[in-house]
């Protein structure tokens, strides 16, 4: 199937017209016939916005693949994202941290107390074997 082919076929399917799918995609209706004749290929923004509304990943939308099961991240993905996410701010963190003068350590460690208490009594603490790992800070400073 060509992509004009299947962005037609997919526009049908969510029950729009070519000028609903030009008024969603800031576009023309004539852009979209282009389209769905195969005469102009959309923009890789355009095919992204496609890809959301019509739940298709842009393989599929391109007519280069039939499988049309929508896209998703897997949970493994997921958790390694946030765990991605979780080293780079703890990084940032500790950086800053480092960086405080003496007043400034005590009221983040203070603060970080105050939170770890308050959890702990509401028992919303994240189980000790959630998280493992290893901050390294050096001074670049030191010879």
């Amino acid at each position: 199937m060509t992509m004009g082919e299947r962005i037609k076929q997919l526009r049908k399917e969510k029950g729009m017209t070519q000028t609903d799918l030009a008024h969603t995609l800031n576009v023309t209706k004539g852009t979209v016939s282009t389209w769905e004749r195969n005469s102009r290929t959309p923009s890789f923004e355009t095919l992204d916005a496609m890809c959301d509304l019509f739940q298709r990943r842009l393989d599929y939308i391109m007519g280069r693949s039939d499988d049309a099961t929508p896209p998703g991240q897997s949970e493994v993905d997921a958790d390694a994202l946030a765990i991605s996410q979780v080293e780079e701010d703890l990084t940032e963190y500790a950086l800053k941290y480092a960086r405080l003068d003496q007043y400034g350590r005590e009221a983040v460690e203070a603060i970080i107390r105050a939170e770890y208490n308050r959890c702990r009594c509401e028992n919303t603490l994240c189980p000790v074997s959630a998280y493992s790992g290893r901050i390294v800070i050096s001074n670049e400073m030191a010879e």
